[in-house]
């Protein structure tokens, strides 16, 4: 676009340089050869091209910046939804060897996604600022507020998908847990949170074996969950002892829990302040066949589809519908981005009902598209007991958003 505007430069010196040619010939030839008339039929041919190659040059100008000059911004629009219950070319999305696995199920659980323009690799127009500012399904997030300056497509893919991975082994690990399976696990530390109790005292590669509480309990980690659901009882400030396995020895730390800064509005209890990975031995395999759609947030209503599949298949009760939120080993819903695009995208696929993350209430208030209702839950154990209100009639007066914040 910039030759073509260098052309439209060299068009417009071009005519601006044959007008004062063939004035400058009119004074140096012989008066015969051009009269008054001819003098005037010149005049008026120059004033007809220069408004018209105006035009065109602002014309070329505004494209330019209207569409190749990339702005330093991220613009969300809803995503594909996916039924979790469904089948895909005859392949279940869920697909579970299990004889307690029901392969039919009553109306829809959908997952929902979100669609990013700009970012690292990529950039959206001015043009497109314009159309998202007047859509009321879109947001416009500065670039610099979302991505690492240095961060590569290649490397946001990689990690993305890396998430959408370990969300599916959590939830199957927290809906078996729901259901009482028995799912062993191994936890492994790597390091903690930078200004936590346990900095300085856990190292990488630990292994975690039990966690002593004040009353002298001692809770064996032999389970994905007991940290998370361990801490949710524990209030900030309370002395514990970790169990380690470390170099083939048995180490002891003892720190006190923390309160997090900025809580969501649903925080409960403290927190230990490690970071952890689980190995989770399933009783049975349990594989979610979706490609090319990355990120933890669809964790809970993939927890909710393996329960379906598990329980009979009617937790629904024939009604469609939507949710989001990432899952924690111990059926924590966490919160997520995009929830706004998220629920248009719902309702535009027909979601009658959308469970939202509580401590995502207060990007839910006021966004809520026509027609759909939104259901907050802070647990697993929660977006059951509003499958199960929903799948019954009992909907009246159900929980909401602004309920939660009015809470507060």
């Amino acid at each position: 676009m910039r030759l073509a505007f260098g052309e439209l430069e060299k068009l417009v010196l071009f005519h601006h340089n044959r007008g004062v040619h063939t004035l400058d010939d009119s004074v140096t030839q012989p008066a015969s050869q051009h009269s008054p008339i001819n003098l005037q039929a010149d005049t008026s041919q120059r004033k007809t091209w220069r408004p018209l190659i105006a035009v065109v040059v602002t014309i070329v100008i505004v494209l330019i910046v209207l569409l190749a000059i990339p702005m330093p911004y991220v613009i969300e629009k809803p995503g594909p939804t996916y039924d979790v219950l469904a089948s895909q070319a005859g392949t279940p999305m869920i697909e579970i060897d299990s004889s307690d696995n029901t392969e039919s199920s009553a109306g829809e659980l959908r997952m929902v996604t979100v669609t990013s323009y700009g970012g690292p690799g990529s950039h959206v127009s001015l043009a497109q600022l314009i159309a998202a500012w007047f859509a009321a399904d879109s947001t416009i997030i500065k670039e610099s507020d979302i991505y690492p300056q240095d961060v590569t497509r290649e490397q946001l893919e990689e990690w993305s998908m890396q998430q959408m991975t370990a969300s599916q082994s959590t939830a199957a690990a927290a809906a078996l847990e729901e259901l009482d399976y028995d799912v062993p696990a191994t936890i492994t530390l790597h390091g903690a949170v930078a200004g936590s109790n346990a900095e300085g005292l856990v190292e990488d590669g630990d292994i975690l074996r039990a966690i002593i509480t004040p009353d002298g309990v001692r809770h064996e980690a032999n389970r994905a969950s007991l940290p998370f659901s361990l801490a949710r009882e524990l209030d900030p400030g309370t002395e514990v002892t970790m169990i380690l396995s470390r170099n083939n020895a048995e180490e002891a730390i003892t720190f006190e829990t923390y309160q997090p800064e900025d809580p969501p509005i649903d925080f409960v209890g403290s927190k230990f302040g490690i970071y952890l990975t689980a190995d989770v031995t399933l009783p049975f395999p349990v594989t979610i066949h979706l490609e090319d759609v990355g990120g933890p947030s669809a964790g809970t209503i993939f927890a909710l589809g393996i329960i379906d599949h598990l329980t009979g298949g009617k937790t629904t009760g024939g009604a469609i519908v939507a949710g989001t939120g990432a899952i924690g080993y111990d059926g924590e819903v966490q919160p997520i981005g995009g929830i706004k695009q998220k629920m248009y995208g719902a309702q535009r696929d027909g979601a009658q009902w959308f469970l939202a993350p509580r401590s995502n209430c207060d990007e839910v208030v006021g966004n809520i598209p026509s027609g759909l209702q939104v259901w907050p839950v802070s647990t697993l154990e929660e977006a059951r007991d509003a499958l199960a209100s929903i799948r019954s009639g009992g909907t009246v007066n159900h929980p909401t958003c602004q309920d939660a914040l009015d809470a507060q």
